[in-house]
């Protein structure tokens, strides 16, 4: 594929639309990766000679000029259209709807004033797809405005075939560091492609924080699509994942009537002005139960008047299976009346919660400590752990 035909065909999407309607000038910096990358100014045009002659003279040569620029143009025209004709056929071209976009960084392929990257896209379609050239690339930020554009690097590309249900293709990235070129720095939110023909698709997003230059500097370059499955024309099936066995089903969630509970104190842990103390659940069924998390707990008096509550603290674990015996504590503290100088009262048990929806009956344990008289106590207690 010859360097016309990338000016034409291989630029898609947002990228290709900034470059046309920069002019030709733009179209011709835009793809001049290896140089400069800014694109040239137009230049501007002669100052009228007052001399006849030089003006006949520069009339003849300029209509030698547009009759050979045409030449040039017909013989381009011819090329492309038979380099399209030459192109390898496959399924429709893709659009951005069908696809998802990851960013993946390539410390291999970095240097020390570039940072190197792929962006793999996947196909999430039922049907194949196919993309010959460059995804359009922009920088945004959280605005969702462009910072800048990513550069076409390379001049050839082939028909990447994109399977359906998790086939891929890769563009290979690189971002230059505002550092090494000396601009003011920016952080992109997140990168946007264009595959879609038009570049009407709204683009296929992935968050990704990269420097770039905040005064629109191009910095970026990417590289033309490949597919990861498949070669041009073909349409191969990713392979299948190795089957894995089934995870074991987990026992479901303890419930109230299942456990028996005991409340015990713990001085060697209470501190002036609080007191500690466990909870201590052991699973009196046959059957094996899961636990996680904090449970609800009540502190009440004889008659069952609510007279302090709990909230929870600490970190919740992984969940832990308690089969019959098995045994799971909550360590807890209560500040003493005294410390809240409010009037005394003796508890005369707690009720936890464990049922998950907080319906059951509770599991009730003797727990005679002191408390506000008014209910305004609270406990802090921690999660289920494994004894």
């Amino acid at each position: 594929m010859n360097t016309k035909r990338v000016m034409f065909q291989a630029v898609a999407g947002v990228a290709l639309t900034v470059m046309l309607t920069g002019g030709s000038a733009l179209v011709a910096g835009a793809l001049d990766v290896g140089g400069a990358k800014t694109p040239a100014a137009a230049s501007a045009p002669a100052a009228a000679s007052p001399a006849v002659d030089i003006v006949t003279a520069d009339a003849r040569a300029t209509s030698a000029a547009v009759t050979a620029a045409n030449a040039n143009r017909g013989q381009a025209a011819a090329q492309v259209q038979q380099n399209d004709r030459a192109a390898p056929a496959g399924p429709v071209h893709c659009e951005d709807v069908q696809l998802t976009m990851d960013y993946v960084e390539r410390p291999d392929r970095s240097t020390s004033t570039t940072n190197a990257f792929d962006l793999v896209f996947t196909n999430t379609a039922s049907q194949p797809c196919s993309f010959d050239g460059w995804p359009g690339l922009v920088a945004e930020d959280a605005e969702g405005a462009t910072l800048t554009w990513a550069l076409a690097s390379g001049t050839t590309s082939t028909l990447a075939v994109v399977p359906p249900n998790g086939g891929r293709a890769v563009a290979e990235g690189t971002a230059e560091l505002p550092a090494a070129i000396g601009c003011a720095e920016a952080t992109s939110d997140r990168l946007r492609a264009y595959i879609s023909s038009d570049g009407a698709g709204g683009g296929i997003v992935d968050d990704v924080q990269l420097p770039v230059c905040i005064d629109g500097t191009w910095t970026l370059s990417l590289g033309s699509l490949t597919a990861l499955h498949g070669a041009p024309g073909e349409v191969t099936t990713p392979t299948e994942p190795e089957p894995q066995p089934e995870p074991e089903p987990q026992p479901v969630k303890c419930q109230d009537e299942q456990l028996s509970l005991e409340f015990v104190s713990r001085p060697d842990r209470s501190a002036d002005g609080a007191e500690a103390f466990e909870l201590v659940f052991t699973n009196a069924s046959e059957t094996p139960c899961a636990m996680w998390g904090w449970p609800g707990l009540v502190v009440e008096a004889a008659d069952g008047t609510r007279i302090g509550s709990s909230w929870a603290v600490g970190e919740d674990d992984e969940p832990f299976v308690l089969a019959n015996g098995d045994v799971a504590t909550v360590f807890a503290t209560a500040l003493t009346p005294k410390s809240l100088s409010c009037e005394a009262i003796t508890a005369d048990h707690v009720r936890a919660y464990i049922t998950s929806d907080g319906a059951g009956p509770g599991v009730v344990a003797a727990a005679p400590f002191e408390v506000c008289a008014d209910g305004s106590s609270v406990l802090e207690i921690g999660a289920l752990t494994p004894a």
